[in-house]
């Protein structure tokens, strides 16, 4: 057996704080279970006439490829009028290449997929989509709680290169997950609260490359989690990115959110909550660029939208926020730093550092700090935690506060009653930051329209700041299939090493972009592929998990 590597340059000192406490995605590549079993929905029924219900040939494609094998769904338009639940599967893949489009009426959630492991759902051309027509029942005056997708208790999983589009309700729910990641992500929903776009609480689970459009949640943490690194993230016109709401019985730890672009939203980002008990700690809010929001950093011990929990309020604790620029729509109504801690609980451990954010409106802006302790702007130093209120007020702008915008960028908002578009995959979700895996084009599709089983392969991506792997299938000219490989530690500084025994592929590094600072491959270099990530384990960054002694409190 023949073992062959590829060095990750500039990988360690990265994952280092990423927080992700070992390898995400499925176990094994969709190419894997393609070829051990095809199941092809045209085969058990389904027809893409927009009218012919899809629901039961989804399930009897399941039931014959679950436990190794690959549901296909060809291009074409079909049409859902069951709804689906994927329960107790075991090492499978769905292989999305066409349109889905709502024809039932039922409340909950159109696709489930539940007590599932070694689990990957995906388009090869990244046309893949669900389309919900909300406003179908927006127009008629309904209400309902239909939701696009839900995954709940499932563990080794990705869902990359798919659409989701105006669900009535939630688009997509990740509930009680692990060692998963979800990336090359559109969300396109209406212009009004309860659309969440990306729900997730878990453990060990990687959010990137994503874009949401909504008015609620953009990609939002809920309780409990731990060790969730979600980054690469464009809120186009959303609700913003979160943690909460939350309240009794709280426990989230070791989140990091980095790369967060937010155009026209509620808020670049906000914790809520009101009363209750427990403990948000070790939250790193890295590189966040801002145009056009209402609010920036907004976080709410006393949220006016939810009822006052028993308890003194959650402990926030070790918040680093770093790196935030650009513009707040207005600064004096709403400033770009509210912090606003509970008196009898109050906040420590917080640092903002190199922020820099203006108004669009006026000449001022104020920052607010209610019982916060910490470094940075209204924040009160000390361990002598006691209530207190302060407003500072700014009449110039910060020295670099200018930050780019995205070409995407929308110019309204959607509409509810009328059909929202299903939009493309954008090539970048972060000003200046290619996505970790290449958006699928369909050149490396797993199964092609007649059914026919392709190897997949491999290319390397690189992103602004280092080359990284994921579970999905890459486009190159090798069609090889290429075996799983693992993370081996080569040294405790600088270099991270990816083996694997044969069969392998050889990827050519000309057509690979190159990156102003960043070493790629040398072309004698052997490129390998993966189904899933192995970040190693966190040493030497400055977002470990700290362990600090409580302050006293009055």
């Amino acid at each position: 057996m023949r073992s062959v590597s590829f060095f990750l340059w500039g990988l360690a000192p990265l994952l280092a704080s990423a927080q992700l406490t070992g390898r995400v995605g499925p176990l094994k590549s969709a190419a894997e279970k393609a070829a051990y079993k095809t199941c092809n929905v045209l085969d058990y029924g389904a027809v893409a006439d927009l009218s012919t219900d899809i629901g039961e040939p989804l399930l009897d494609a399941f039931e014959d490829c679950n436990g190794g094998g690959l549901v296909y769904v060809p291009e074409g338009e079909y049409a859902l009028s069951t709804w689906v639940l994927f329960d107790k599967g075991k090492s499978w893949a769905l292989q999305l290449d066409g349109v889905i489009y709502r024809n039932g009426t039922d409340g909950g959630n159109m696709i489930t997929f539940e007590h599932t492991s070694d689990f990957e759902m995906f388009s090869s051309n990244g046309k893949g989509a669900i389309q919900a027509l909300g406003y179908e029942f927006r127009n008629a005056g309904e209400s309902t709680n239909t939701r696009i997708m839900r995954l709940q208790k499932v563990s080794s999983f990705a869902v990359h290169d798919i659409i989701l589009v105006d669900s009535p309700a939630f688009h997509m729910s990740l509930d009680t997950v692990s060692d998963g990641e979800v990336y090359n992500v559109v969300v396109r929903g209406g212009n009004s609260g309860g659309l969440d776009g990306i729900d997730v609480w878990g453990e060990n689970v990687w959010v990137h490359d994503v874009e949401v459009t909504n008015k609620d949640e953009c990609v939002t943490v809920k309780n409990p989690s731990h060790n969730l690194l979600i980054e690469n993230v464009y809120c186009n016109w959303s609700g913003g990115c979160a943690i909460g709401s939350i309240a009794s019985g709280t426990n989230i730890t070791d989140i990091i959110y980095r790369n967060v672009y937010t155009r026209s939203s509620n808020q670049m980002f906000m914790i809520k909550s009101n009363g209750g008990d427990g403990y948000v700690r070790n939250l790193a809010l890295e590189n966040f660029i801002g145009h056009g929001n209402a609010y920036s950093l907004d976080i709410d011990s006393a949220w006016s939208n939810i009822d006052t929990a028993d308890g003194d309020g959650v402990e926030f604790s070790n918040i680093t926020v770093s790196n935030w620029k650009g513009t707040e729509e207005d600064g004096a109504q709403r400033g770009p730093i509210k912090i606003l801690c509970p008196d009898e609980n109050p906040c420590y451990d917080i640092t903002i550092k190199d922020f820099a954010m203006w108004t669009e409106t006026g000449d001022s802006q104020t920052y607010f700090c209610q019982s916060a302790y910490g470094d940075g702007h209204c924040l009160q130093d000390g361990d002598d935690l006691k209530e207190y209120t302060t407003t500072l007020t700014a009449t110039s702008a910060p020295s670099g506060y200018a930050a780019p915008t995205m070409k995407e960028d929308l110019s309204e908002a959607m509409a509810l009653n009328t059909s929202i578009a299903i939009p493309t995959i954008p090539a970048s979700f972060y000003p200046g930051v290619m996505p970790y895996s290449r958006i699928a084009s369909g050149s490396a599709a797993v199964v092609t329209p007649s059914s026919s089983v392709a190897s997949p392969s491999v290319s390397a991506t690189p992103s602004s700041s280092f080359v990284a792997w994921s579970s999905s299938v890459r486009a190159s000219s090798s069609s090889r299939p290429v075996s799983s490989p693992s993370f081996t530690k080569v040294s405790p500084s600088s270099s991270w090493i990816r083996t694997t025994g044969t069969p392998t592929t050889t990827a050519s590094t000309d057509a690979l972009p190159t990156i102003p600072g960043q070493k790629r491959p040398s072309p004698d270099t052997e490129v390998i592929g993966k189904c899933g990530f192995a970040p190693p384990s966190n040493q030497g960054g400055h977002h470990h998990v700290h362990h600090h002694t409580a302050p006293h409190r009055h």
